[in-house]
């Protein structure tokens, strides 16, 4: 029975991986916690999804992912609770925007007679400490799984397309994405020895936001979910990027010459840097 936590699940990406699992569940009972800082629409999304999904046990817990004290206390919680002691896929999914603006450039309140304030950080909160958390929170409850338990755990980071090209109108933004596909790449080589999987999802514009785009269908990041659910060691560090209906495996750039990689060799070997 797998038991599955997503962060920021009450909507658009983390709420169709919630689907996901929930679809899944018939032939392997699943317990899905649904993290959310939205907790208007938790507890009614909790029971329209038990009455869709009577296989699948479902709990929201309201969580301000940025919160390293509110993470933790929620995934000790279903630990020690509703999970039973076992914890294996952790999707951290959660994450904000820069709000229609940055404020690496822009003062909040539009004025430029006064000195500068600092920039509204919350995006990278959100979007890469509260990954961080996450991940942290994940290795810790998925190491305690006995070792005959043959199953890896799965730890699941939505990253972003800004987070392989540049993208001038949020920059804080594309940098928070920027940092969870480097986290993805390096915590790989961290996790493989515990018996676990770290990937990430960068999709193109999902849903309908903006007059004029080019729309990814969310189904066509549900295959990139699902080739990582059920890939083997090989997807451990893989970085998709969800475009159109296609899938692709975006490689981390190559060495640029010998003596570079002997370097990175070396600190891996020397277990620090």
């Amino acid at each position: 029975m797998p038991n599955v936590i997503i962060t920021g699940a009450t909507s658009g990406i983390g709420l169709a991986i919630t689907h996901y699992f929930a679809s899944s569940s018939s032939s392997t009972p699943t317990k899905i916690a649904m993290l959310d800082i939205n907790s208007s629409v938790g507890p009614s999304l909790v029971t329209s999804l038990s009455t869709q999904y009577p296989d699948t046990e479902f709990f929201f817990h309201a969580c301000d992912v940025s919160s390293w004290e509110a993470q933790a206390s929620v995934f000790s919680s279903l630990y020690d609770g509703e999970f039973g002691g076992r914890v294996d896929v952790v999707v951290a999914n959660a994450g904000v925007s820069e709000r229609g603006f940055t404020t690496l450039v822009v003062e909040q309140d539009g004025d430029k007679s006064h000195p500068p304030k600092k920039p509204d950080m919350s995006c990278l909160e959100a979007n890469l400490s509260g990954v961080v958390y996450s991940i942290k929170l994940a290795i810790y409850y998925m190491d305690q799984k006995p070792s005959e338990e043959g199953d890896p755990g799965l730890i699941l980071c939505t990253a972003s397309n800004a987070g392989l090209y540049p993208l001038p109108t949020a920059p804080l933004y594309a940098a928070s994405k920027f940092g969870v596909v480097g986290l993805v790449r390096s915590a790989a080589g961290l996790v493989e020895k515990e018996n676990i999987k770290i990937c990430a999802l960068a999709p193109a514009v999902l849903g309908k936001l903006y007059d004029g785009m080019v729309i990814t269908p969310m189904e066509t990041l549900i295959k990139a979910v699902d080739r990582f659910v059920k890939g083997g060691k090989e997807v451990n560090g893989q970085v998709v990027e969800v475009h159109g209906g296609d899938i692709t495996v975006r490689e981390a750039h190559a060495f640029v010459d010998a003596d570079t990689e002997r370097n990175f060799v070396r600190f891996r070997g020397l277990g620090w840097a």
